[in-house]
């Protein structure tokens, strides 16, 4: 048979023309190709299914981590809005559940999954970062945090006088510095992990960011409650030092931007934890004119010129500025000028006090019980102080039955001081500091940074890494209305650093029918009986931009500038029942912390502000 023809008709073989020879194909040969080929196919599939498997995990664990820490930092946090006991006590209760989370989140974070990703070029710096923060955290619920505890616990535990009645100022310092200490190894952990880069994955990143947040309202709430320890030493005179505080009564039955009108002012002495009150005097009493110095051209303009405020001419007004430090600096420049207070010396600082902060206060006192009989408590001095009063003396007499008021209450506050007594003191002011009802400020500089961080200070935002944006209000209708204003606001995040703000002035008041001019206003001072008339100011936070500003009842909106700071100011009438509110957003700085909003106290104590930041 030709060659060829019998290729033709065996597949295992080929005939080549050129040489006329039948080779042999290779059948097993091409098999194995096939096979081989298969085999690597397979192989990747594989690769490629448990490569997306370990992702998938990966992402789970991460989720998982999360929300653990979350938990964690939950537990942590809990009871922060009461006083320092409260926070103390919830943190005892609490504490034992955010070591578990803390441990089963760093023990994802170190399981042999992870291990096996630090490995991979692109993922690499994204698990140390995690580890990193799962390890801070675990230090944090394992170590600082029960040694935090354990240092408050002891300072309480000691006799705040020795038996000669001198002030024994070591539980007081050691307490100090320990917390000093504790707070500073927090800050550090934060620092440390805010210093890191952060995850490229997105499903870290996103994580990353949640827990961030989460662990800077650990450091802000241990900084607010920790801060006046700190500071106590100083405010006590524990070094033998003697200091001198103004003390300010604010009734803001009618508001000004910081909180009302100061009614009247006063002072104390205190050295090695001794305190000496002084006399309170009425605002009449205080030489007109005595702030001017310290007015600034921007500040005439705005509290002056537009809102038509006489600030700096009387004691009475300067709480018109939200920005306390420069009301404590105005009433030191009263207290210098008088012969019968100051004495041409300077105080060392001011302590300022609402009707609310007032109701505190008679909280730790017990009833207090006036020369005209009324009886103020624990749960109606505020509304007396705001509302009542009004009725009860005339507006010739308010402000030195006001001063007599303050001075019983204050007096009480500070007499028969006992370490736990101290230790509610300061509880109070910086409780009640975080809603503007009650302020402290110290002339000297080293106590200043720690006034700010416990917001004792009350001034007007100046960090852009911590944005705050203020919404203040001053009535200028000739009526103490502000104990039926209540102020109603969201903030809520739409962006990395973009916000949304809605601020509603809800008047409360339904019916004026049977009360008093004083409290609702005449008929006859050109502004509705009952109305609210409202001077608004809108400070822009530090390095941020306000945009698409509306005012829903149509107010025309002034820009101004005040002290380096964009304030938008308008004016509103708002009837009976009825509700004004704006609209803007705001856009932050990259990278700052959330946003946080500011205003003129509340009468009821409460903030009104709901904070919308997403998952």
């Amino acid at each position: 048979m030709p060659r060829h023809l019998q290729s033709a008709l065996d597949a295992d073989y080929s005939y080549d023309y050129a040489s006329d020879t039948v080779h042999r194909k290779h059948p097993a040969l091409k098999r194995l190709v096939a096979v081989l080929v298969v085999i690597v196919l397979l192989a990747l599939a594989v690769g490629v299914a448990a490569t997306y498997y370990s992702y998938r995990r990966l992402t789970k664990q991460t989720e998982q981590v999360a929300s653990l820490e979350q938990d964690a930092l939950a537990a942590m946090t809990a009871g922060g809005s009461g006083s320092r006991a409260d926070y103390l006590d919830a943190l005892k209760t609490n504490l034992s559940t955010a070591q578990d989370k803390a441990n089963q989140a760093n023990g994802i974070v170190s399981g042999d999954l992870w291990t096996f990703y630090s490995h991979i070029s692109g993922y690499r710096d994204d698990v140390a970062t995690m580890r990193q923060m799962a390890a801070t955290m675990l230090s944090l619920a394992n170590d600082t945090l029960p040694r935090y505890t354990t240092v408050l616990d002891g300072m309480e535990s000691q006799q705040l006088y020795n038996g000669d009645g001198s002030l024994n100022v070591t539980p007081i310092t050691d307490a100090s510095t320990n917390v000093g200490t504790l707070n500073a190894t927090v800050k550090a952990g934060f620092d440390q992990i805010l210093a890191m880069t952060p995850p490229r994955d997105a499903a870290l990143f996103e994580s990353f960011e949640n827990i961030v947040s989460g662990f800077s309202s650990v450091t802000d709430q241990l900084s607010t409650l920790s801060g006046m320890f700190e500071y106590l030493p100083n405010f006590l005179a524990s070094d033998g030092t003697a200091r001198t505080y103004i003390i300010l009564a604010q009734a803001s039955g009618t508001a000004l931007a910081a909180g009302g009108p100061v009614e009247t002012m006063g002072w104390m002495a205190v050295a090695n934890g001794a305190f000496t009150m002084g006399d309170f005097y009425a605002s009449e009493y205080w030489i007109a004119d005595a702030g001017l110095n310290d007015v600034t051209a921007d500040e005439k303009n705005l509290f002056s010129t537009i809102s038509g405020i006489d600030y700096g001419s009387s004691v009475s007004t300067i709480s018109a500025n939200p920005n306390f430090p420069s009301v404590a600096d105005q009433a030191n420049d009263f207290w210098k000028n008088t012969d019968f207070a100051g004495g041409g010396g300077s105080a060392d600082g001011v302590i300022s006090f609402d009707p609310y902060a007032l109701q505190k206060l008679v909280a730790i006192t017990g009833d207090i019980t006036l020369d005209d009989g009324t009886k103020l408590t624990a749960d109606g001095t505020a509304e007396f102080l705001m509302n009542g009063i009004y009725d009860s003396v005339d507006s010739d007499s308010f402000a030195t039955y006001y001063s007599s008021i303050v001075t019983k209450i204050v007096t009480a506050a500070f007499s028969d001081l006992t370490l736990s007594k101290v230790l509610t003191l300061s509880d109070t002011l910086v409780e009640c500091a975080s809603g503007r009802h009650a302020y402290l400020w110290s002339f000297h500089e080293d106590d200043q940074k720690t006034l700010r961080e416990t917001r004792l200070a009350g001034n007007v935002n100046t960090d852009a890494a911590n944005p705050v944006v203020g919404i203040y209000n001053e009535q200028k209708h000739n009526a103490a209305m502000d104990w039926y204003l209540h102020r109603i606001s969201t903030v809520q995040k739409t962006g990395a650093n973009t916000y949304h703000v809605t601020f509603g002035l809800n008047n409360t008041l339904g019916s004026a029918v049977g009360m008093s001019s004083a409290i609702v206003g005449d008929a006859n001072d050109g502004v509705g009986v009952g109305h609210q008339l409202q001077r608004m100011f809108v400070y822009t936070p530090a390095g941020a931009t306000i945009s698409n500003l509306t005012v829903q009842s149509g107010a025309e909106v002034q820009t101004v500038t005040v002290n380096a700071t964009t304030v938008y100011t308008f004016q509103t009438d708002i009837g009976m029942a009825a509700t004004d509110s704006i609209e803007f957003d705001v856009t932050c700085t990259p990278g700052s912390s959330d946003l946080r909003l500011d205003q003129t106290p509340d009468a009821s104590g409460q903030s009104g502000i709901t904070y919308d930041y997403g998952a």
